[in-house]
């Protein structure tokens, strides 16, 4: 095998396998011998630099996910106050294409005067009711 991390990285050595339950014996014998102490203090500080970077992209990468899940959360909540929005406009537009409708009606002659007006005002009591609902919900 060869080393891979800290002041040993590239030197060759034996070990024992690894048993089927994981457990290595531990025993390690060196091929090559021993890098000289001025390698050995690079190798260390190349190390430190690499822990160092890579600690430096988990920190980033997790503020990286912070913001994109406060992103994500202020798009659900906008996403949520369109749909709202949009289903009040839909009902709004139905209720002016009835309106329209029986304004054609009653201009026809189809649909008697007072049944139109009661219509109307059963509308806006129906509209005001439900705006107090509304207050009553924002205040709770």
């Amino acid at each position: 095998h060869v080393a891979f991390e800290g002041p040993v990285t590239g030197r060759r050595f034996y070990g024992c396998p690894v048993h089927e339950n994981g457990v290595n014996c531990g025993v390690v014998e060196w091929v090559d011998g021993p890098w000289p102490t001025v390698l050995q203090r690079c190798l260390w500080k190349l190390w430190e630099m690499f822990h160092e970077q890579n600690f430096g992209r988990v920190l980033d990468k997790e503020k990286f996910e912070k913001e994109l899940a406060k992103l994500k959360s202020e798009h659900e909540r906008e996403l949520a106050k369109l749909r709202t929005e949009n289903d009040k406009l839909c009902i709004e537009y139905t209720k002016l294409v009835d309106d329209v409708s029986k304004m054609f009606d009653w201009r026809d002659g189809r649909v008697d005067k007072k049944v139109y007006q009661k219509q109307v005002e059963e509308e806006e009591l129906e509209k005001k009711k439900k705006e107090l609902e509304e207050k009553a919900m924002l205040e709770v």
